[in-house]
């Protein structure tokens, strides 16, 4: 009996620790503490590997300090263990458009918005994508769409002007891009000036 006990709480213990160790690994990735929150969500994974919320978190601290490709492989280890995770396809959206490769980004946005149609960033980074790739009415589109899901997020009006200087409706643009200024965007000044005086 006494070898029972024994068992049941060293499995206490261990699961006890792994989760503080998970929770350390959340204060230090919201306190901006990356390198410890990787250390933490290390040590949370040795007893819980398949934990995609640690994996994912150890993924968005690797890329806060910009080590982008070993955060692929978190956001990457996330989807073997859950092929519909959003923010992991939304993640490697970013991933794959900071790399250039704007069909795959396309993709990986157009799978978060398939299996969650309410996240404003996965139209952004669809609309990013139809941009890059010269798809100006398509990118409007998603533009619109986010900003339809959220009036604050000031890139998406900076770039949907943008979109519209190519299409030759400045008055447009220059709402987009006053909007973008009230939103504190840095480019948007620069934009209203080249543009818009």
């Amino acid at each position: 009996m006494s070898r029972i006990v024994t068992f049941l709480f060293a499995i206490i213990i261990a699961v006890s620790c792994g989760s503080e160790q998970e929770r350390k690994g959340d204060v230090f990735f919201n306190s901006g503490k990356f390198k410890e929150a990787i250390e933490a969500y290390d040590e949370f994974l040795k007893l819980n590997p398949r934990d995609i919320e640690s994996i994912y978190n150890r993924g968005r601290s690797y890329e806060e300090l910009g080590q982008f490709e070993v955060a692929f492989t978190d956001f990457k280890s996330v989807l073997k263990i859950d092929k519909k995770n959003t923010t992991a396809h939304l993640s490697l959206s970013k991933y794959y458009y900071r790399k250039g490769n704007y069909k795959q980004s396309l993709y990986e946005s157009q799978k978060a918005i398939e299996l969650n149609d309410q996240l404003a960033q996965a139209f952004f980074w669809e609309g990013r994508s139809w941009h890059q790739l010269g798809e100006f009415n398509k990118a409007l589109i998603s533009y619109n769409s986010t900003i339809n899901l959220d009036k604050n997020l000031g890139e998406a009006y900076l770039y949907r002007g943008a979109i519209n200087i190519q299409l030759k409706r400045t008055k447009r643009a220059c709402n987009d891009f006053q909007s973008a200024e009230n939103l504190k965007v840095e480019e948007a000044k620069t934009a209203i000036n080249t543009y818009c005086n």
